[in-house]
């Protein structure tokens, strides 16, 4: 995780104060940063605004399904091998603990799914002459990361060639369409209600996951490759990966 975690959600009247001091409205009508057709975008926008999965269209993008979390970190690895592609790192929603001020007894935070155990982001020691070298880089940009779980607090506003994301125990797929825990987080602000400026309380869980989504499914410019941790989902997306999902 980042050093500085700043609360990222604006309340309504912070939004219009926005709006109110705004010279210039410019409407955004493309996406740039994906290289794949509407038709891709189109299928993540319905997974993380609608909770609606869809058969993956078939487009130069590479959007890809692993089976197993081990097999997602190997195709991400060999991705990373294609330097003149760009970077490749993997992801995964913040549902494994973190903490910068009390790392566990074995000394780092680790994201654990089956067989495959790596550490979050910036937890790897390196040595000196490394650390000279990655002065000044962005996590990704640093060669020893390949063996870190990026989050979103790594990854934002930043492009890799190739993402692998692992979505974690809050994405979760139920009665035909994706749901949100927000009690399966480790982000406390998913987790804790919202005190908001005239003094009411409000959930924001699910609106900071899907956001968190938001991010996490857009960082890869050439390919996305997801594993589920939610077997049903994890069993949806394999069917819609191979076009067998009911129109």
């Amino acid at each position: 995780m980042s050093k500085e975690r700043q609360k990222a959600d604006l309340e309504p009247e912070d939004v219009t104060e926005i709006e109110n001091r705004a010279t210039q409205v410019v409407e955004l009508g493309t996406q740039m940063r994906i290289n794949s057709s509407e038709a891709t975008l189109g299928w993540i926008r319905s997974l993380v605004g609608e909770g609606v999965v869809r058969n993956i269209p078939e487009d130069s993008y590479e959007l890809t399904i692993a089976d197993s979390a081990t097999a997602l970190y190997e195709a991400i690895k060999k991705h990373a091998t294609e330097e003149e592609k760009g970077l490749s790192r993997l992801l995964a929603t913040f549902d494994w603990d973190y903490s910068e001020k009390s790392p566990p007894a074995g000394g780092r935070w680790d994201v654990v799914v089956g067989d495959l155990r790596l550490p979050w982001n910036l937890q790897l020691e390196i040595d000196r002459a490394a650390k000279r070298r990655a002065k000044g880089l962005a996590w990704a940009e640093q060669p020893h990361t390949i063996d870190e779980v990026g989050s979103t607090f790594t990854i934002q506003g930043f492009d890799l060639n190739h993402a692998g994301v692992i979505l974690g125990p809050s994405v979760t797929y139920r009665e035909g369409r994706v749901v949100i825990d927000p009690t399966k987080s480790a982000n406390r602000g998913a987790t804790q209600h919202r005190t908001l400026r005239d003094g009411t309380k409000r959930k924001v869980g699910e609106t900071l996951i899907r956001n968190e989504l938001n991010v996490l499914l857009t960082r890869g410019v050439n390919g996305l490759h997801i594993y589920a941790v939610d077997d049903a989902l994890r069993e949806v997306l394999l069917r819609a990966r191979k076009g067998l999902l009911s129109s």
